[in-house]
């Protein structure tokens, strides 16, 4: 399905991972504009005030001010940002069991490794931005 409106949003707080991912995700992505936070705070305040719907929220878990799963609790806790159905992966270095575990009782729908070669990730990214394109959510529907 080609229509994935609605910018991709990417918060980490690793500016070389900033540097890293924008040029990436522009390849993978072209049609949707890139946003980067570098802590779920920013991001909170973006959706509170954006009326355009993101694409995705990629996210990194250990940021400083808000990490990543406290974001996702305040998204889930938003019942307006909750609505908005945004699919929200989680993707960081290094990942334990106990964040997965945690990460999947906010009902995220991935959680990713951030591999160490470029092209891995790259790998990574294409698949989760294909799935999300192709895949049917509520989103979707919206005029």
């Amino acid at each position: 399905m080609e229509d994935s409106r609605g910018p991709i949003i990417f918060i980490d707080d690793d500016q070389d991972d900033q540097l890293l991912f924008k040029p990436l995700l522009e390849r993978l992505a072209p049609n949707n504009k890139v946003v980067f936070f570098t802590n779920g705070q920013q991001a909170i305040d973006y959706f509170r005030t954006s009326k355009e719907p993101p694409f995705i929220i990629i996210s990194e878990v250990s940021m400083q001010v808000m990490n990543g799963l406290e974001l996702r609790r305040q998204i889930e806790a938003d019942a307006d940002l909750k609505r908005r159905a945004v699919p929200f992966i989680f993707f960081t270095h290094p990942a334990y069991k106990h964040l997965v575990e945690e990460a999947y009782e906010l009902t995220i729908q991935g959680f990713f490794e951030k591999q160490s070669s470029h092209s891995e990730m790259k790998e990574q990214l294409e698949a989760i931005i294909n799935y999300w394109k192709s895949s049917l959510h509520p989103n979707r529907f919206m005029d």
